[in-house]
């Protein structure tokens, strides 16, 4: 119904009221629909929408007053304007009408004119009313597509700082104080004290060479996917995967770097087992453990970096897993992490060598940890360590014979003892050509 044409409901008991009412309106151009009782008119209503309601108070059955009071009862009828139209001209009344929801009272006889004017005024009100309310409901749905909207992208970001997880550690950029990938800067970088793991798997490649692709991918994620959640466990995280390799930084406690240590042989020798069982060879791995200061921060350019640590730390941490496969143990510690350990009598571990590594001018000392070896590769080097340790301090000292018998001791409870077959052949080079007068019994690592 267009502006022009608006349908107003007019109530009355008495025909030539209604008569003269439609006429008048018909003439401003407004609709009217007609009703002989508020019965009448509650019945019309449930099945018309009229834009504003005249409605006479004195009706039989039921009056103006109650019949309105439905009408703001029922939500359907409830924002419609009623405008009374009686002869009852006291206050009470006019109070009356007011509090059951009339918006206008107009007492009979009245003036034509007059109440055309309050039939127009009150209609343009209506229509100002459906117009905020239609505005609202517009509203009301941009604003809810709006905030579907808004938690699809917040979902989406989630998502996607997730998978920024997995490529930039959310560690990493705590560490250099930021709270978002988006927020890292080419350059950003910061000074710390950490301890950082290496471990590499034992014959990668020539486990790898008969495999298909799809194969070795499946191989090496099945591998990582049994490693990397130690390292989360014990307060670390990767810094990076080469191939097989992993790089991981323990920003904590050294102990917790040596703690996922030993859980990863475990975890390795359980994987290990597994393979042997389905007639796959089985694999081993070794660890480097140093602590230290390192930088960590952003490299690379602006269109391609990524964040990582630079430290002569990290190097002495590769270098100390190089050294697991030369003396045949599974984790090699530097002494600074073994000074660094809050609960270092809680492990068990040995004195194995003084070495001067690749690239360094002073010599140190490194220890290898044997927590994670089989329980029988733990009794045999526990009940051996003092002999172990003795032969070496007589190693160091010249001793070589007394060296020798310690050594001998050694190999006699634990044979597979790879350092000690190591420094067996030494002696006994040592013994065969005599020492050199500046011999100091340091070893040069030049690997790696």
């Amino acid at each position: 119904m267009s502006e022009s044409r608006r349908r107003v409901l007019v109530v009355d008991d008495t025909p030539a009221n209604r008569q003269v009412l439609v006429e008048h309106l018909d003439l401003a151009g407004i609709d009217a629909l007609t009703a002989e009782d508020g019965e009448s008119a509650l019945a019309l209503l449930r099945r018309e929408s009229p834009d504003l309601i005249l409605l006479d108070v004195m009706m039989p059955n039921v009056n103006g007053f109650e019949v309105c009071r439905r009408l703001k009862d029922n939500p359907a009828t409830r924002d419609i304007p009623v405008i009374f139209m009686t002869s009852l001209t006291d206050t009470a009344h006019k109070i009356m009408g007011f509090e059951v929801g009339g918006v206008d009272y107009v007492t009979k006889p009245f003036q034509h004119d007059e109440l055309l004017a309050r039939v127009t005024t009150h209609l343009s009100l209506r229509a100002l009313q459906r117009a905020l309310q239609q505005a609202n409901s517009d509203l009301e749905r941009r604003v809810a597509e709006r905030t579907s909207e808004l938690a699809q992208l917040n979902e989406e970001l989630l998502a996607t700082n997730r998978a920024y997880a997995r490529f930039v550690p959310t560690e990493m950029l705590g560490l250099l104080g930021r709270d978002r990938a988006a927020d890292v800067a080419l350059g950003d970088h910061v000074p710390i004290e950490m301890t950082v793991l290496f471990s590499d798997m034992r014959g990668f490649a020539a486990l790898t060479e008969r495999m298909t692709p799809g194969e070795a991918f499946a191989f090496i994620n099945a591998y990582l996917g049994r490693l990397s959640p130690i390292v989360r466990r014990h307060g670390g995280f990767i810094d990076k995967y080469i191939g097989d390799a992993i790089m991981a930084l323990f920003p904590g406690k050294a102990d917790d770097a040596v703690a996922a240590a030993v859980a990863m042989q475990h975890a390795v020798r359980r994987f290990s087992e597994e393979r042997r069982s389905v007639g796959l060879p089985s694999i081993g791995m070794g660890i480097g453990i140093h602590t230290g200061s390192v930088m960590l921060g952003t490299i690379g350019e602006a269109e391609r970096m990524e964040a990582t640590v630079i430290s002569d730390t990290v190097n002495q941490a590769s270098r100390l897993e190089g050294l697991a496969v030369r003396y045949g143990v599974a984790i090699v510690v530097s002494e600074r992490t073994m000074a660094a350990l809050h609960a270092r009598d809680g492990h068990g571990c040995r004195f194995l060598d003084r070495v001067q590594l690749k690239g360094k001018r002073e010599p140190v000392s490194v220890f290898e940890v044997f927590d994670g070896d089989p329980p029988e590769t733990i009794d045999r080097k526990q009940k051996t360590r003092d002999l172990f340790e003795q032969a070496l301090s007589d190693y160091y000292a010249r001793r070589f014979a007394e060296a020798n018998l310690g050594i001998a001791r050694v190999l006699v409870q634990s044979p597979a003892d790879k350092a000690a077959h190591v420094y067996q052949q030494r002696i006994a080079h040592l013994m065969a050509n005599g020492a050199p007068a500046d011999w100091t019994g340091v070893e040069v690592v030049t690997e790696k």
